[in-house]
This record gives structure tokens, sequence and C-alpha cells, in this order.
């Protein structure tokens, strides 16, 4: 989930603030998911391993934006995506934020390292040969 925030980013005391703003955030979403922060980034997840814990993770993601929406904090819905991770996944499942459906990806890129469905790092490991070899192209 990505937050979109405007007016606080090029102040000092912007991120101080808007930490403190969302600091509630975790205590209210813990009892149905797990959740990272990192600055303005939110990592919501859950362990699916049967379909009765596939609705646990919508009301996680429903209760995320209802606290969202109580106070005044819209979520960029356009970067949000969902991933499944391990074997024998069922990518059936479909989630909803806004009553949209968030866009499952295989390949997830996060903070500089690109995750896959099976977390095999191909995937990362061909960007960097790839990005290392074009700066020896441009050092030519």
């Amino acid at each position: 989930m990505a937050f979109t925030h405007t007016g606080l980013q090029e102040t000092i005391l912007g991120p101080i603030l808007f930490i403190i703003y969302i600091n509630d955030l975790p205590d209210v979403c813990k009892q149905f998911i797990n959740i990272y922060l990192f600055a303005d980034d939110a990592k919501l997840y859950e362990h699916v391993i049967t379909d009765n814990n596939y609705p646990v993770l919508q009301k996680g993601l429903n209760t995320f934006q209802e606290w969202s929406d109580r106070w005044l904090l819209r979520l960029n819905i356009n970067k949000c995506k969902i991933a499944f991770y391990g074997r024998a996944v069922n990518y059936e499942y479909k989630y909803y934020c806004s009553s949209t459906v968030l866009e499952s990806d295989n390949v997830i890129k996060d903070l500089g390292v690109v995750f896959d469905s099976e977390l095999s790092f191909v995937s990362h490991c061909k960007e960097k040969i790839n990005r290392a070899y074009s700066m020896l192209v441009l050092l030519r």
C-alpha cells in the first residue's frame, strides 16, 4: 500500500510528523494481519494456507482502508499490489481495497530488490547483471 500525502515532503519536520500521524496503524491492523511500515509505504501480509485464512486478510485490508478513510489519508490504489509467495498457492483469491480489485503481480520490486512468486531471485540477478553490463558499455 502506498500513501499519498502532499505538502510535508519538502519540510524538515514532514517525515517526523507523518510517522507520528500513522503511529497507531500497526495497532489497528494487528488483530487481523501483519504490517510493516517504511517511510510512506506499508506492507500488509498474512500466511494464507486454507480458504479460511483468505477472509482474514481481506478483513485486515478493510480495517486498513477504514483507518485510512478516518484519518483522511488517501491510498494510491494504483501502487497497491498483491503478491503470492510459495508453492501450491491459490492464485484465484481476489482482494479489494476501496471496492477496487487489487492487481496481483508475480514480480515486485521493493526497496531495490526484485521478488518473484517463487522467491528464486532470478529476476533480481538478471536485472543487476543487465545494469552492470549497461554501465560497462557506457565506460567504453
